[in-house]
């Protein structure tokens, strides 16, 4: 048996991308493994050409490390997303989402023989898995944590992205907040995130500092001209708790908790 390198402790960016597999695909037989395999042959190329490295493939999802470049991992999750009208050639592509996160990571390879796999480990990788979990619940393609963002030269001239909210870690006992980056949503979408970007932005730092009946109004002023805004929808229910004088719970304040 071959002893394991000594692990190299760094910090790095791990994207994961996660696979929304429909309701009728089979949980046995050959269509989970086609499609994964059609996300896998897409993703590949784009995170090899950003020099990243591929740390898993499973039926939940594919992980990348990307050393100590966020930007790289942003870069590579945007070109994937740039590609996917073209991927396949099939026309009915599978709905990805991605999550991005960065920290420390313990990076090695594990050998036999010729046979040879880099693995992460870290907590960096299951924040990264759980917010592309989360992506969808929010209507967004890619999630990253602030911790993410500030890795990020410029990001918020650079990018197309809104503050969602806070997120509570339980493994290590901090927050973070969250950003849905939206260059890579469809248009219209992309265009209606732009518009309502101060408002909601705005609604969510009233939130946080316990002001609900203002956020509330807001949250409201914005889903007059984007009803479809479900994370608006959820903010209008919290406020609306609040404001009824029903204290809210720990995991009320927080979008998510993990």
């Amino acid at each position: 048996m071959n002893t394991p390198a000594q692990p190299e402790k760094t910090r790095a960016a791990i994207m994961n991308i996660r696979i929304a597999f429909s309701e009728n695909t089979p949980e046995h037989g050959g269509n989970k493994i086609e499609i994964l395999s059609q996300v896998f042959n897409m993703a590949a190329p784009v995170v090899i050409r950003n020099r990243g490295k591929l740390t898993r493939v499973a039926e939940d999802g594919i992980e990348a490390v990307f050393g100590n470049s966020t930007e790289r991992a942003l870069a590579c999750a945007l070109d994937m997303f740039n590609g996917i009208p073209t991927a396949g050639g099939s026309g009915q592509q599978p709905e990805i989402s991605v999550g991005i996160h960065t920290g420390t990571v313990f990076f090695s390879n594990l050998s036999y023989g010729e046979f040879s796999v880099p693995v992460a480990i870290s907590d960096v990788a299951y924040v990264a898995h759980k917010l592309s979990e989360a992506a969808s619940r929010y209507n967004a393609r890619i999630l990253m944590s602030q911790t993410a963002v500030s890795r990020v030269r410029s990001f918020e001239t650079r990018f197309n992205s809104r503050k969602l909210g806070k997120i509570y870690l339980q493994r290590s006992d901090s927050e973070d907040m969250i950003y849905d980056v939206f260059d890579s949503d469809p248009t219209n979408l992309k265009y209606r995130k732009r518009r309502s970007r101060l408002v909601f932005e705005t609604g969510v730092t009233l939130f946080l500092n316990g002001e609900y009946h203002q956020s509330r109004n807001y949250f409201i002023e914005l889903l007059k001209y984007d009803r479809n805004d479900k994370t608006a929808k959820d903010y209008v229910l919290l406020c609306d708790k609040a404001i009824s004088g029903k204290p809210l719970e720990k995991r009320e304040k927080y979008l998510e908790i993990w």
